[in-house]
This record gives structure tokens, C-alpha cells and sequence, in this order.
């Protein structure tokens, strides 16, 4: 690809996409509160640093709280970070950076170009992890604590080196095209909210022009979020046709299907899904029966379908087999709230009082107090402004903000 130069005085919004490789899991999962996995950028020119971000504390080697973490940002219910290892505090989060598996995210850094250009500008990446944080180190090492000297590891790293004259040329890299447009369109939408569905379609249409099916089928996640159905159907349709997965296909054609009121044809998709009716699934293990949110979203379905029928027998019967979903939900996860409130609907319809009200105790018990949790969020926001910097939908991270570590005061 060519890098172009940059001009002077400009400021450029700089993407860089984190992805997981190998993982059957979050990343990075386990103790994600205290683990430290963060982006160091730094940006150079001359040899001088221009821009920076992701820099440690000369004094103790505490990270900068404006970096970007790959971390899950826990609270207890007064709204105070969760970070002395006490997980029986946990109450809710802030936000949750860590990326699912196959999935990618893409974190945004705003530079501004000086107005003299002398030299090549070089940015530079990596992806940083550490043990415990700063807070916990010193939590652990009490009156012992110096500084938080665990080692830290390079998990990956990357480079650009933008030209001061004219477009240079480099070497494409090992990762094929295709793929890198679709990691990026993925971060994109991943984004919370209405994030920035906009630039991930363009992205997913350029995976298109690349000839994969990969394109149609997360440009149709894009299109459902937005409501725009029909389009979702055709986009369904080519990755079906360009050989897409039949359980991608089926799993969002059967949400499409579900909004448009086509419940039968909606039942159809999930219950073949739960049954796993896919060779090429069954083949590498997958059993998606296992997945709570198919069931419950099947046995949703089944319940709405239930209020269609011209018939007390029919009726039961769909609200019978909606019942059952709702009872495979719950023996994979016993507190599971959408499970709880199906069956006290479904257990109403059916005239079966006691069952209702057991249901709807253990949906009360195990639902999130909305209340408390707002205002936990509203404490941690006001107590931690860099926290509440990184957990809005779309965030970009100032690359040359007043007082990052690590970045010369002029």
C-alpha cells in the first residue's frame, strides 16, 4: 500500500485495530480488572516525540489513566473501582474493553501535525500487558512499595513511517486484504450504541468488492442494528450465495425474519440452530444448544407465535414448547433474568399461578437493580474522568494531551 505525507498544521484521526487470534475466550478474561493490558503510541519526528500515549509515571511506573485498556472497568455499588482483587464486591461495570474471540476492536487517537515538517514521521504501537496494576501493587506490597517493577511484555507491535516528501511505497502485509477490512469493519461495529455503523458498512462493502462472504454477511449485522430489513435480506442472501456459514445465515435471517412478525419461518432458523443441523458445525464440535440467548430468543418466538393461533390445544402446544427452551436457558445458567421473566409470561398464559409467581420471585431476585446501578455509574463518572473519557460509545484518545506521560511539556 502507499503511506501518504502528512501535512503540516493538519490533525489526523489515527484507527488502530487490536484482533484475537488463536482465543477460545475474551481477552483477556480471567482477572481482568487488575490485569494491565493497554496500547503504548508514540509518535515521532527528528527523533523528538510529538505525540503520546499509553506512558508510564517516572516516579512509581504507574500508567497513564488517559491510556486505552484492554480491561473490564468493574464497580462495587458505591461506584469505587474494583481494584484490590475483592471480585465479591463486583456490582457492575463502567465499560468492558476486552475483545471476544475471532473479534477485533478498533481503538481512535487524534495527532496533530506540527507546522514544520523536517522529517519522516515514525508511530509506533504496541500492545502491552502486565500482571497487576499499580493500584494493586501497591495495595500487596504496602509499605514495601517502591514502584511497580513486574515485567512487562510486548503481546504484539506495529509500525508507519508517513514520508516527509512524497508517497512511499511498502510491502503489503502478511495479513490478506479482505481480512484486515473485515477486522476493521467488526471493530467498528462492535462499537456500543449506534457507535459507527456508518464507516463499519463501508468497510463490509469493501470486503465485498474483495469477493468474500464475509462482507455481505457483517454488512447485514450493520443493516439489522439499523433497521433497514429489507437491505439486511439481500445482503443475507449474497453471503448464502457466496458461501457464507448456514448457521450465520440462519441466526441473523431469523432475527430479520422475527422483526418482520415471520415468526414460523423465524422458529424454523432457531430451532435448527439449537439442534445443530449443520455438518460442517457438527464436525468442529459446535453445539449451539448450549447458547442461552438461542434458546431464550427461540423460546421468545415460540410464545409470540402461541398468540397467533385460533385454538386452546394449539396454543398450549406452542406455549408448551416455548416453556421447554425457557428450561434449557435455565440449566445452563439457573439465574438467567430473560429465562426467569419468559417462563412467568409463559407459565401466566398457561393458568399455572404458583409456577408464574416462583418465576417472577427469581426474576425480582436475580435482575439488576437499575436504580443502583445508575447510580454507581454517575459516581464512578464524576470520580474518574479518564474512565469516563474511555467509556463512551465512540472514544478518541488525544495523542498530545496536556500532561500525558511520557510527552515533553512544549
Amino acid at each position: 500500500p502507499s503511506i501518504p505525507v502528512l501535512k503540516p498544521g493538519s490533525t489526523y484521526l489515527i484507527d488502530i485495530v487490536i484482533r484475537t487470534l488463536t482465543l477460545g475466550h475474551l481477552f483477556s478474561e480471567g482477572t481482568a480488572d487488575s490485569n494491565q493490558i493497554w496500547l503504548d503510541v508514540t509518535a515521532t519526528m527528528g527523533g523528538k516525540i510529538i505525540g503520546r500515549s499509553g506512558g508510564l509515571r517516572s516516579s512509581d511506573w504507574g500508567l497513564d489513566p488517559w491510556s486505552h485498556f484492554v480491561n473490564a472497568y468493574v464497580l462495587d455499588r458505591q461506584g469505587i473501582r474494583i481494584d484490590r482483587r475483592n471480585a465479591e464486591d463486583i456490582f457492575t461495570k463502567l465499560y468492558d474493553h476486552q475483545i471476544p474471540p475471532g473479534a477485533a476492536d478498533v481503538v481512535q487517537y487524534r495527532l496533530e501535525i506540527p507546522p514544520t515538517v523536517t522529517s519522516p514521521i515514525e508511530l509506533t504501537v504496541k500492545l502491552h500487558y502486565r500482571k497487576f496494576d499499580t493500584a494493586f501493587a501497591r495495595a500487596f506490597l504496602g509499605d514495601e512499595f517502591v514502584r511497580n517493577d513486574l515485567p512487562i511484555t510486548v503481546i504484539a507491535e506495529d509500525r508507519v513511517v508517513f514520508p516527509d516528501t512524497e508517497t512511499a511505497q511498502v510491502d503489503m502485509p502478511d495479513i490478506p486484504e479482505w481480512q484486515r477490512w473485515n477486522d476493521y469493519g467488526i471493530g467498528l461495529l462492535r462499537k456500543p450504541d449506534r457507535g459507527q455503523l456508518r464507516q463499519a458498512e463501508a468497510a463490509f462493502r469493501h470486503v465485498i468488492k474483495l469477493d468474500r462472504p464475509e462482507g455481505a454477511l457483517n454488512l447485514a449485522r450493520v443493516l439489522l442494528r439499523e433497521g433497514r430489513l429489507d437491505e439486511a435480506i439481500d445482503a443475507l442472501q449474497s453471503a448464502g450465495a457466496q458461501g457464507a456459514y448456514p448457521w450465520s445465515i440462519d441466526w441473523f435471517g431469523g432475527l430479520v425474519d422475527l422483526q418482520n412478525g415471520n415468526l414460523d419461518a423465524a422458529i424454523e432458523s432457531f430451532t435448527a440452530l439449537t439442534e445443530t443441523k449443520y455438518p460442517d458445525a457438527k464436525a468442529r464440535g459446535f453445539d449451539f444448544s448450549w447458547d442461552y440467548r438461542l434458546q431464550n430468543t427461540l423460546a421468545q418466538t415460540l410464545f409470540e407465535r402461541s398468540k397467533l393461533t385460533t385454538s386452546d390445544p394449539a396454543e398450549i402446544v406452542w406455549l408448551g414448547r416455548s416453556v421447554d427452551h425457557y428450561q434449557r436457558s435455565l440449566r445452563v445458567d439457573p439465574e438467567n433474568v430473560t429465562a426467569h421473566y419468559g417462563l412467568a409470561q409463559v407459565y401466566a398464559r398457561l393458568d399455572r399461578p404458583i409456577q408464574a409467581e416462583k418465576h417472577r420471585q427469581l426474576h425480582e431476585k436475580y435482575r439488576r437493580d437499575d436504580n443502583a446501578h445508575d447510580r454507581a455509574l454517575a459516581s464512578a463518572r464524576r470520580s474518574n474522568p479518564a474512565a469516563n473519557h474511555a467509556s463512551e460509545a465512540v472514544v478518541i484518545y488525544d495523542l498530545q494531551r496536556r500532561g500525558a506521560y511520557g510527552l515533553p511539556a512544549n
